[in-house]
């Protein structure tokens, strides 16, 4: 995906003259693409701070899941502040790496990081949970926010050595000389080497740290969760009906009063997991929905479209068709915050409770004290 950012900069400004196309698509990527990423850009940075906000609470952040989320909301940020590069090419023609290149080595690898560890976090996020589900007596050990925390930062150092090579002198000169502009294109002649690597084996790394690696983990977490969790509902459902008299008995002991602390905590943190649960099966969809298909459009484009041979003559129509895929792929980064409202009631109320800096006067038990102000937020949602 990385490598053909810049051969699409070298298509849509040099296309031939002789091309004949009864559509300006040029002008038209450039008109959807502004409206595109305006609308992200509208909706993206006011829901991702709103998300960083909510998911900073002293609450939320001792949920392991919910640094997964926070660190996600940052990494969506800075994700769509770099895809101003984009933007400022389509709706004002500004082309921002004819006037350095060292900046634009610096922009296409903080993006490609950060676009990355975005991919990585729901990882984290999915086997958080698929942990919770499969081992919930070890899980409560293993996921911590420190070690949420500690997994992130390896994601991190990992992404920056596999998207170091941006700072690479075979990518990119500065203005001097005869040149008048500088450019972030790979330089063939000077470094062949480099450019066979980036050219070949560098689209198919990336597309895989990228979206394939991330959307299989994924895919097996959820799936596995889901297998789980219809097991463990036949076996209670089986248990309830071997043991209907027992369940009456404690209906009776809960309305009087003998069991209402004991069985709160634990009703309360199975509703904490679903919904957590939900969230994640969210972004996961949404995820997959907007990455794979420019994914898998790069990878035809690259193996099947270049070879038709009518493929010069329309290279106007497919820059266009990717520029629009590049577009909707940025939904993903600027979605999540509205995810989390409509599928999580938990995320809802802390999240009125957090603007509206509301204060509930509880115990100083860590287990009640969580359920007691979740159960609170679910409450004040339903209102």
């Amino acid at each position: 995906m990385a490598n053909l950012t810049y051969t699409m900069y070298i298509n849509t400004t040099s296309l031939s003259p002789q091309s004949t196309v009864s559509i300006d698509y040029n002008a038209l990527g450039d008109r959807i693409g502004t409206i595109i990423y305006s609308i992200i850009y509208m909706l993206g940075f006011i829901g991702n701070l709103l998300a960083l906000i909510t998911f900073s609470s002293n609450r939320m952040r001792q949920i392991s899941s919910s640094i997964f989320l926070l660190i996600l909301s940052i990494c969506d940020t800075i994700a769509l502040i770099t895809s101003l590069w984009f933007f400022l090419a389509d709706a004002f023609s500004i082309q921002l790496q004819n006037y350095s290149a060292l900046a634009c080595r610096f922009r296409t690898f903080f993006a490609y990081v950060f676009m990355d560890l975005s991919s990585w976090c729901i990882v984290g996020l999915a086997f958080d949970r698929f942990l919770r589900t499969e081992i919930p007596l070890r899980a409560k050990i293993i996921c911590t926010p420190r070690n949420a925390l500690i997994m992130i930062l390896i994601f991190f150092l990992i992404l920056c050595g596999i998207n170091g090579h941006y700072f690479s002198a075979g990518i990119g000169q500065e203005r001097g000389g005869n040149r008048t502009t500088a450019h972030c294109l790979e330089n063939r002649d000077e470094y062949p080497n480099y450019y066979f690597f980036y050219k070949i084996i560098w689209p198919k790394i990336d597309m895989i740290v990228f979206c394939f690696l991330p959307a299989c983990i994924m895919i097996f977490c959820n799936v596995r969760i889901i297998c789980i969790l219809r097991r463990q509902r036949r076996h209670f459902e089986n248990v309830g009906n071997e043991n209907g008299h027992t369940k009456i008995t404690n209906i009776q002991q809960t309305l009087n009063g003998s069991q209402t602390i004991k069985k709160k905590p634990l009703s309360h943190r199975r509703s904490i997991e679903r919904q957590m649960s939900l969230m994640m099966s969210s972004c996961v969809i949404v995820f997959l929905c907007t990455t794979v298909p420019v994914t898998i459009y790069l990878i035809l484009l690259e193996q099947v479209i270049v070879k038709y041979p009518d493929f010069a003559r329309d290279n106007a129509y497919y820059v266009f068709v990717f520029r629009i895929l590049r577009a909707i792929m940025y939904i993903h980064f600027g979605c999540n915050f509205y995810l989390y409202c409509l599928t999580s009631r938990i995320f809802r109320g802390e999240f009125l409770q957090t603007i509206t800096c509301r204060r509930i006067m509880i115990n100083t038990n860590q287990d009640a004290t969580t359920s007691f102000v979740l159960n609170k937020i679910v409450d004040a949602s339903n209102v």
